[in-house]
């Protein structure tokens, strides 16, 4: 059996990212990049950080690109699988302590869009924020006798605490999922599910740390305890069963 193009696409995507944060990866040995990994003088994870919930200078624009590798529960699928998931946030700062975040994640099938101002504060080297976020969730599947599409809407409200180090930083958010609608279309079908609900929780811990310059590079678990995963949107449970989902992430900060 031919490889699909999305396969292709995935693992392509995979390798290119990989060798990127390999070939960076020797900057930190001084026998090979001395002159292009010098640490700046004075560098502190505070200023390149993304994840790090604090006030920054207003009007500024940064962002990361991250792999994300989800563990969809066997119940959902009769098997184990590890989807891995592409995402690109975008955070925009504005005055008094407040930013806008924004962020795409996408397996080519399945797409989620969140957008939201969030509120920061520090003490000392401790950073807290509050954020809500509006998500939207799209996914499309033509293949394997599928003819579906699906469209909904969600509320993320989240808290997330920080500790800054001088190198290191380390943050956990914890958020909520509220789903407002969803639309499901099954040829020239569509079942809307006009009733809110609560569908489920997640706890993030994630570590940051200097690759190269001032570049930072991330990794993260998160915990999901959800009805279900956008991701898993074609196997969309019907039952009212919570069930966990890990995911694992790898990130780096532009």
């Amino acid at each position: 059996m031919k490889t699909s193009y999305s396969q292709k696409s995935i693992k392509l995507f995979i390798a290119v990212f990989l060798l990127c944060i390999i070939n960076r990866s020797f900057a930190n040995n001084d026998g090979i990049y001395s002159k292009n990994d010098t640490i700046p003088a004075g560098f502190d994870i505070k200023e390149a950080s993304f994840l790090l919930p604090q006030a920054l200078p207003k009007y500024r624009y940064s962002s990361a690109i991250y792999l994300l590798n989800v563990v969809i529960p066997p119940d959902w699928t009769h098997d184990i699988i590890k989807a891995p998931m592409f995402m690109y946030a975008a955070k925009y700062t504005l005055p008094f302590g407040f930013n806008l975040q924004a962020s795409m994640a996408t397996l080519f099938i399945s797409y989620r869009l969140n957008f939201g101002p969030f509120y920061n504060f520090s003490i000392d080297n401790y950073h807290f924020a509050a954020g809500y976020q509006v998500a939207f969730n799209f996914g499309f599947l033509n293949e394997f006798g599928f003819n579906t599409t699906l469209n909904g809407w969600e509320q993320q409200p989240s808290l997330t605490v920080g500790y800054s180090f001088k190198k290191m930083a380390l943050t956990l958010r914890g958020d909520l999922y509220y789903t407002n609608s969803f639309n499901v279309t099954e040829g020239h079908n569509t079942v809307k599910y006009k009733n809110g609900y609560f569908n489920g929780y997640s706890i993030t811990t994630s570590l940051e740390q200097r690759l190269w310059k001032n570049h930072v590079m991330s990794f993260g678990f998160k915990f999901n305890y959800v009805k279900y995963h956008v991701i898993a949107w074609p196997a969309f449970p019907v039952n009212n069963y919570r069930y966990a989902v890990p995911e694992f992430s790898m990130g780096l900060n532009f």
